[in-house]
């Protein structure tokens, strides 16, 4: 089978000739370790994500043969225009993105205080008080606009160069709930879903509209899926109730829109889940992928596919740290088998870490990864 063959099968819990294996979110991975995977040094990522296209796939190709995950996410590209006014150059012995329009200059060889390719903080100010705040905040029409300045040129290229073999995830879109936070703050949310929650529904409400518009752009592009990640849904952060509320009708209307344009329909949880599985399952989506237990919540794979039974495949999820990061390759080996066993109740399985590769993993040991899991799985 190919990757794309097997990949489908799975989804549709048709015979496999072995578990998929992958790691959601690679396009992250990608960026955090771009000079491990390419040889080239870590600042021009920068310049990877500003070459042309035929340059960039070129890269790509790279990256794909030396970590060959077999659930392929590409690259979003910044605006075309800027794209092509951007130089980049070593100056004073430090590597620099200069626009050649505005003259700004920034530098790029800076290391991230996690480690990770850029560093990620919530948002905390509330900018939406009132539904006036809503409609000049977030006017629709501009949610329906069509044209995509070039972000998905990267997407594109990669869908054109591997479609024939390789699953595609051509992209995706965050949670309404999550996305709220935003626009109201991220820790106010959580307080306004119980004294405001018709501001915060209608606030959802046309946050579904942006996510709809952008799944309709995604679709086009091509590629075989696309992906919701229904961010802060999970127990550890509101309970079965509030998500019935807040986000099951937004996550089912997603869903039917990724279906309608003819694509797969991913759901990415990080965090508890073992609450609200009847409820996810009931979106009507392909495939469920959750995070492993930490953070005071526990979510068991097999407890899982029981439960779940033949109403979506299941991603496994193989910490990313306690596991591939720091375990021996027994451990991982170990960690493999349990999973496959544990999710033979689902509809179907993929082997994957549940949260994106740690920036301290070393390629070989994302490649013993890959390794291991078509041996094992092949025999299985």
């Amino acid at each position: 089978m190919t990757n794309k063959q097997r990949i489908h099968a799975a989804l549709e819990g048709k015979p496999v000739d072995r578990c998929p294996v992958t790691s959601l979110y690679n396009q992250l991975y990608h960026l955090d370790h771009f000079e491990e995977l390419t040889g080239l040094p870590a600042w021009r990522r920068h310049e990877w994500l500003a070459m042309p296209t035929d340059q960039h796939l070129e890269i790509y190709r790279r990256i794909q043969a030396a970590a060959p995950f077999e659930l392929l996410q590409p690259q979003l590209a910044s605006d075309r225009v800027w794209r092509e006014r951007q130089e980049f150059v070593l100056k004073a012995g430090h590597a620099f993105r200069h626009d050649r329009k505005t003259d700004e200059w920034e530098r790029l060889d800076l290391v991230s205080d996690s480690g990770h390719a850029t560093d990620y903080h919530a948002n905390e100010t509330q900018y939406i008080f009132t539904p006036e705040d809503i409609e000049r905040r977030l006017p629709l029409p501009q949610a329906l606009k069509e044209s995509d300045e070039g972000e998905l040129d990267y997407v594109k290229a990669v869908i054109a160069a591997f479609k024939d073999q390789e699953f595609i995830l051509t992209g995706g879109v965050i949670g309404t709930l999550y996305s709220c936070g935003g626009h109201v703050g991220q820790t106010n949310l959580f307080a306004m879903l119980i004294e405001q929650p018709d501001l915060i529904t209608r606030l959802c409400e046309r946050i579904l509209e942006f996510n709809l518009a952008r799944i309709r752009r995604l679709a086009g592009a091509g590629g075989d899926a696309i992906y919701v990640d229904d961010a802060t849904a999970t127990s550890d952060m509101i309970s079965p109730a509030l998500y019935e509320r807040f986000s099951l009708p937004y996550m089912r209307a997603m869903v039917q829109e990724i279906h309608r344009l003819g694509h797969k329909a991913i759901l990415i949880y990080f965090g508890g889940v073992m609450d609200r599985l009847d409820l996810i399952a009931s979106t009507g989506a392909d495939g469920l992928s959750y995070e492993a237990t930490m953070k005071g919540f526990v979510n068991d794979t097999a407890t899982i596919a029981r439960r779940i039974g033949d109403r979506m495949i299941l991603f496994s999820n193989i910490d990313p740290i306690a596991v591939l990061q720091n375990g021996t390759d027994a451990d991982l080996e170990a960690e493999i088998r349990r999973q496959v066993a544990a999710g033979r109740a689902a509809r179907g399985f993929i082997l994957s870490t549940a949260s994106p590769i740690t920036p301290s993993t070393p390629l070989s040991r994302v490649q013993q990864f890959i390794h291991l899991a078509k041996k094992v799985t092949a025999v299985l």
